[in-house]
């Protein structure tokens, strides 16, 4: 019997197990549970390949590092997207090509998987091989496309903009595109400056403006003394004119305040 052939007694005789499928069940130590693994691993394998349409073999991809090419799923993964985008680019890269030709491909125990039986997916198998060997992603472009969305949805999580700033407008105005929520450095407060946006002293809210240690219109009124106005007719001043204040500006108003200058500093009044 031919190393290629798993049984005689398989529902589809013929069934054919790429060299490399079964290389990866002979040596790997994965948890079958039960029997000789390598063997055992070999039918799981043909099992579930007849559950294909037509499916008469199986076959998996070899990545650059000799392990098989890992398939995704958006609801399985909770890692770095450094690591979990460049997974789901080339499988899905891979499901397409074998898509295109016409070859059965499923997930197999997170695995992409494909019908080895059909001698265009041997050759689909092989140049995805031979790719990943030489660069380690299939689609530059989908990549590009992730990381984007990726760093879309992180700015929109953590951030609230301000009414007709996007996050891509932010993004546009970095160094570079974060490509992941957990590793890379997302410098929001240097872009929305480049915006013409700064961050109140005290709060999170985002106003035009392009002074320092600028501050919006409540937190400005809660620098008030006691039942002093002062600050409250200020507050409608800027808001009239839609500017803002700094700390430093507000701070002069009320030492030329009488009753403000007496409250915050009693001890100058009275040497």
């Amino acid at each position: 019997m031919s190393r290629e052939i798993i049984a005689d007694d398989s529902a589809r005789k013929g069934f054919r197990i790429s060299r490399f499928a079964r290389e990866y069940a002979e040596r790997s130590t994965h948890s079958y549970g039960g029997g000789e693994y390598g063997m055992y691993g070999m039918w799981d394998m043909r099992e579930s390949a007849e559950t294909r349409t037509v499916a008469k073999g199986f076959g998996l991809i070899e990545d650059a590092d000799g392990s098989p090419l890992s398939d995704w799923d958006s609801r399985g993964y909770y890692n770095c997207d450094c690591q979990e985008t460049p997974i789901r680019v080339n499988a899905e890269a891979a499901h397409a090509a074998f898509g295109a030709a016409g070859v059965e491909h499923w997930e197999w125990r997170g695995l992409v998987a494909f019908d080895a039986g059909d001698i265009r997916g041997l050759k689909i198998a092989r140049q995805i091989s031979n790719r990943l060997a030489g660069y380690p992603i299939l689609d530059d472009d989908r990549l590009s496309e992730l990381e984007w969305d990726s760093a879309c949805e992180m700015i929109a999580d953590q951030y609230t903009l301000p009414t007709g700033v996007e996050p891509g407008d932010v993004i546009n105005k970095m160094p570079e595109v974060p490509h992941c929520s957990n590793c890379s450095s997302c410098d929001v407060e240097d872009a929305m400056e480049c915006l013409g946006y700064r961050k109140c002293r005290h709060c999170d809210e985002w106003l035009k403006a392009d002074k320092c240690g600028v501050l919006c219109w409540d937190c400005t009124g809660d620098y008030a003394e006691g039942d002093c106005e002062c600050l409250s007719v200020y507050v409608d001043t800027l808001k009239h004119s839609g500017s803002y204040a700094s700390v430093a500006e507000v701070k002069v108003m009320m030492r030329a305040c009488v009753r403000c200058s007496r409250a915050r500093y009693p001890y100058r009044i009275a040497a």
